[in-house]
């Protein structure tokens, strides 16, 4: 019985210690996109015992919120000694867009804000534990985008976020700041002049976001000038922009020297990583001025290499545009007198000096009056100041088939233009392009004016600049097959699900066709959305000296727990004398 009270006397004294050790270590509550979304609080436990947090209260000046667990990975409520948790909303994207800790317990607000949200001019946030105890009370002053403020000897600091991680290394000056530049290439050594092409990127290592210019050039190993780029000039970045594709086209047989550099407006304290210089070389080998075309195969025909009337087969061609400013090649099928047994299947070539390999799709006409005989007929095609043909045998017809194909067309004729997405790329890396291959099929007698256009975007957002950017407009001829192929560059966008969207307008009419589909991006190989912070342990969390204060308000119960030890002390001494003398 007397050990019983003297265990009770202990865990009386010691659980209030323990809560006391769980401090709000940092505050992130300014993103640069999708506020509440992205907004985040961090826990620490500094003392060696586990907390359980079910059930706990987080709150600001005008809102309360509990504490759940569960619904993320790593979704459970006890945070162990040296610690750490993340607070977020019930639908949050932060887990998407920075590099949480996986260590760190993920909690959330059972709301759909942290608080009333957190705010950017400043508040104060509370912590209470599951009997409305105060746990840590913590005022931060107004907040710089895309910077956290970080717990370090009792006071706030300015930070560069570390969600789950040790503030150690982290806190910065508000006007240091550390750029790069770089090149982004594939290689350094290219075989001819249309395989060299490039990027530059300029990136936050760390510290504050800011205005910066971008500026590249290239030059011969005589150090000759001979392109000079400034894809940015005075324009913000908070973590990294990219610029388009470059194809500069240059004399082979030779090398070359690249050079890049950022400038930035505020203090950059690493001035090495501002340039970047690369070595290339394009060894060159002789260009073709003529173009080609060439028929290497017929998909989609019978065991007996025949085609059908009614179907459509499919069409392998090898490309080659030399020095032609024509782009559009076709491909149809012809009987011997010229006269067409399909419409054209179009697709333009932009690029000079480069080989394609394309397929497109033929619909051979059904014959369903049987005025068209069993027999070898041609297949044509035209285009880029070249042509080739091949024979091809079409006989039979069901009529069955003769009656679906006969329903298809009528169905189209009612609307007489279709479009499809072909090809596209579900899944895509940031900073690189989405390509798209669209079929428009003109089934009406008339020619018909066309906009096509694409863009990816999440909510109201679009991530692949200017909606309208890649518009494509032409007149689309009557009873025509036509391949477009739209592309879309993915600048500084952050891993996640987005979507595509390609867009159709004829004859300048209200209302758009449209197909949507959905794409994922990734960070390339070796990459992370937010640049990964120096990893402490929990033990140094609090130890950053010489931080600038914020006039922090900082209420813990740490001070109370430590104000009861002498008591503690003096009532376990009492209850031993007790038990001496119960014994004698």
């Amino acid at each position: 019985m007397k050990r019983k009270i003297i265990f009770l006397v202990l865990l009386l004294v010691i659980i209030p210690t323990s809560f006391a050790n769980i401090l709000i270590n940092e505050i992130f509550a300014d993103p640069t996109d999708d506020e509440s979304l992205n907004e985040w609080l961090e826990l620490y436990n500094n003392g060696s015992s586990s907390v359980n947090l079910s059930n706990w209260i987080i709150g600001d000046d005008k809102n309360n919120d509990t504490l759940e667990g569960g619904l993320y990975n790593n979704g459970g409520t006890i945070i162990q000694g040296y610690g750490y948790a993340i607070i977020t909303d019930d639908a949050t994207r932060v887990y998407n867009n920075f590099n949480v800790s996986d260590n760190a317990i993920r909690l959330y607000a059972d709301d759909s804000s942290i608080g009333n949200g957190l705010s950017n001019s400043g508040e104060t946030i509370s912590l209470y534990d599951g009997s409305n105890n105060l746990i840590h009370r913590i005022e931060y002053n107004s907040t710089t985008e895309d910077l956290s403020w970080s717990l370090a000897n009792d006071s706030l600091s300015l930070s560069s976020p570390s969600p789950g991680s040790s503030n150690d290394g982290s806190m910065i000056e508000s006007s240091n700041c550390d750029y790069a530049a770089s090149f982004i290439l594939e290689k350094t050594i290219f075989d001819n002049s249309s395989d060299f092409l490039f990027k530059i990127q300029a990136s936050k290592v760390s510290g504050t976001a800011t205005n910066f210019s971008l500026e590249a050039s290239i030059e011969d190993l005589n150090g000759r000038i001979i392109k000079t780029y400034a894809p940015y000039t005075n324009e913000s970045i908070t973590r990294q922009r990219t610029s388009s594709e470059y194809t500069p086209n240059l004399e082979e047989g030779k090398s070359y020297i690249l050079s890049a550099n950022v400038s930035v407006e505020c203090n950059d304290t690493s001035i090495t990583n501002n340039f970047d210089t690369e070595i290339i070389t394009i060894k060159g080998q002789s260009l073709d001025e003529d173009s080609s075309l060439d028929i290497e195969r017929i998909y989609d025909l019978g065991s007996d290499d025949k085609a059908k009337f009614g179907q459509v087969i499919r069409v392998k061609l090898n490309a080659y545009k030399g020095n032609t400013n024509k782009k559009s090649v076709a491909v149809w099928v012809e009987d011997k007198k010229g006269k067409k047994l399909s419409k054209q299947s179009k697709t333009n070539l932009e690029n000079k000096y480069t080989n394609y390999s394309l397929t497109l799709p033929i619909q051979i006409i059904p014959n369903c009056n049987g005025k068209l005989d069993d027999d070898d007929y041609v297949i044509v095609t035209k285009g880029i100041d070249s042509e080739d043909e091949e024979e091809i045998e079409i006989a039979d017809l069901t009529d069955a088939l003769c009656e679906t194909i006969e329903a298809t067309t009528n169905s189209k004729r009612a609307s007489n233009l279709e479009f499809e997405l072909k090809d596209f790329n579900n899944i895509v890396y940031s900073g690189d392009g989405i390509i798209s291959k669209v079929i428009l099929d003109n089934n009406g007698d008339a020619s018909i004016p066309v906009n096509i256009w694409s863009y990816i975007y999440r909510g109201s957002k679009s991530y692949s600049g200017l909606r309208e950017e890649n518009m494509k407009s032409f007149i689309l001829s009557s009873n025509t097959l036509q391949e477009i192929e739209l592309k879309n560059v993915l600048e500084d966008v952050p891993p996640g699900n987005y979507k595509l969207k390609v867009l159709l307008n004829k004859d300048n009419q209200k209302t758009n066709k449209e197909i949507v589909k959905d794409i994922e991006v990734r960070n390339k190989k070796g990459e992370t959305s937010i640049q990964n912070k120096n990893s402490q342990t929990g033990v140094n969390n609090l130890n950053n000296a010489n931080q600038k204060s914020t006039g922090v308000i900082y209420e813990s119960s740490t001070e109370k727990a430590k104000n009861l030890v002498p008591i503690f002390l003096i009532m376990l001494s009492i209850l031993i004398n007790i038990v001496f003398i119960l014994r004698r």
